[in-house]
């Protein structure tokens, strides 16, 4: 300790040993990972180092340096520490490899400390990840980036949520970190989404099957596989089957209607819903319709029941629907990737006629 060799220099002044208690030197620290394992192979970028009763201006340094050196100690021995910290932990900063060393600074200037795994989770792999590619109007692909209508990917290790990235960070030669896990095979897949929209997958990955190893980081570059597509969806609700087919729609006011619920069904499942508000001749194109086909229909409710929850418990009663007896409901097919194509608008339109039930 400083303190400590201060005091032993106090004791023998006189002579020569003056000279040399006057003095300060340079200590260096370097650290290495066990069995020939490196920082990027152990997905760390930053170390902490500690030295017991010694104040250092700066204990963390990014792990690919190797080495520092400190000034101003006094001939002694010290006890370094060297954590190398969890990238995906900022604070309290998480130790996932540790090591210690001992050096006297009267007969060294340097130590080297050897980093062995904190807990038996210590594997990762490098991450990155493309986008199938997709067609339709530009303001209708959703794009993957900050700002973008998808601005997250979902890491699932095991069919477990590992937590989200930011879907540009893989990309454009970025690469992500996973999650620590145990060494060993696990199966890795990523899932983007909106913020905006966390209940839709858009794209996502196959089920990856990645053997992780200690201190020794593989990489995987993986596309992600649209989910979802494109249509535009057009709606209004008529008196009567003759105002229909002479195209005499109602009002929302005149049907009554105050909330109305956009949903996709088949006869074998439900598919996704979407709230229309209370806007009836109108139309939405959607960027997240389920693949596959579907029947769409949209349930009209009366006043008194909770937005955007119209056919479900809450929502106020049902007022206007289709009626297969009068016109046949349409089918539609969703296809993977393709998006609302202005110049052929009717491969993706749908009409739902609304009827008093």
């Amino acid at each position: 300790m400083r303190t400590r060799a201060l005091t032993l220099c106090l004791s023998l002044l006189g002579g020569v040993v003056l000279a040399s208690c006057s003095s300060t030197y340079g200590l260096t620290v370097s650290w290495t990972f066990a069995s020939g394992g490196s920082c990027d192979g152990a997905g760390i970028e930053q170390v902490r180092i500690t030295i017991p009763g010694e104040p250092l201006q700066q204990s963390v340094f990014d792990c690919r340096l190797g080495q520092v050196m400190f000034t101003g100690f006094y001939p002694g021995t010290y006890q370094v520490t060297v954590d190398a910290l969890d990238a995906t932990v900022p604070n309290p900063p998480t130790p996932i490899w540790t090591g210690t060393g001992t050096i006297d600074l009267r007969g060294s200037a340097g130590v080297g400390v050897v980093l062995q795994p904190v807990s038996s989770q210590n594997a990762v792999t490098y991450l990155s990840w493309t986008l199938d590619p997709a067609t339709g109007d530009a303001n209708q692909i959703p794009r993957c980036g900050s700002g973008q209508r998808l601005d997250q990917i979902g890491i699932f290790i095991d069919d477990q949520n590992a937590g989200t990235y930011g879907c540009g960070q893989g990309t454009g030669g970025g690469v992500v970190v996973s999650p620590y896990v145990t060494a060993g095979p696990h199966t890795v897949q990523l899932v983007a989404f909106s913020s905006q929209d966390i209940v839709t997958a858009f794209a996502q990955s196959d089920l990856l099957q990645v053997t992780f190893a200690t201190g020794q980081a593989s990489t995987q570059t993986t596309p992600l596989h649209w989910n979802v597509g494109g249509l535009q969806v057009g709606w209004a609700p008529y008196a009567s089957l003759s105002d229909y087919n002479a195209d005499i729609r109602q009002t929302c006011g005149q049907a009554g209607i105050a909330d109305l619920v956009l949903g996709f069904a088949t006869q074998q499942e439900q598919g996704s819903t979407f709230s229309l508000g209370a806007s009836c001749n109108a139309s939405v194109v959607l960027d997240n319709v389920l693949t596959g086909t579907w029947f769409p229909y949209i349930d009209a409710c009366g006043p008194g029941g909770a937005a955007g929850s119209c056919g479900a418990q809450s929502g106020g009663p049902v007022v206007y629907r289709e009626n297969p007896s009068l016109v046949n409901p349409q089918s539609v097919t969703v296809q993977p990737g393709r998006f609302f194509d202005s110049t052929q608008p009717a491969a993706f339109n749908v009409f739902i006629p609304l009827f008093h039930i």
